[in-house]
């Protein structure tokens, strides 16, 4: 796992970008250090089998998988071998952005997926 955020800001223009390069079942906890606005996310599943992404979107307490696991606001079921980018124009508000991978839909899964690559785009 290694997570990376850089970001610009300006007077006309401010982004951040997140990138993980092996997203798996542990969490990735409050990646931005705060607040924003999401516009795109970019999944690259390498694995031959479906991956389900799960997103936090606000601040508290977040446990990922197993008998207490936090209910995910947002999950994305992510194909096997296949990458793809879902794009939010109007974007989606989030106090703090969470997120773990796993290889079932499953609030409790704490299955490996293999190789997952995520990558934000926020402001």
């Amino acid at each position: 796992m290694a997570l990376t955020v850089t970001g610009f800001s300006n007077n006309s223009l401010s982004y951040k970008i997140a990138s993980e390069s092996d997203a798996s079942d542990s969490l990735s906890s409050d990646i931005f250090g705060g607040g924003g606005t999401l516009y795109a996310i970019d999944f690259d599943n390498q694995s031959g089998n479906s991956a389900f992404l799960k997103l936090y979107l606000r601040s508290g307490t977040v446990t990922a998988g197993g008998n207490s696991g936090s209910e995910p606001d947002m999950m994305f079921k992510l194909a096997a071998n296949k990458a793809t980018t879902i794009q939010l124009p109007a974007g989606l508000a989030f106090t703090q952005l969470s997120f773990w991978v796993t290889d079932a839909a499953a609030t409790s899964d704490t299955g490996d997926p293999g190789t997952v690559v995520v990558t934000f785009f926020c402001a």
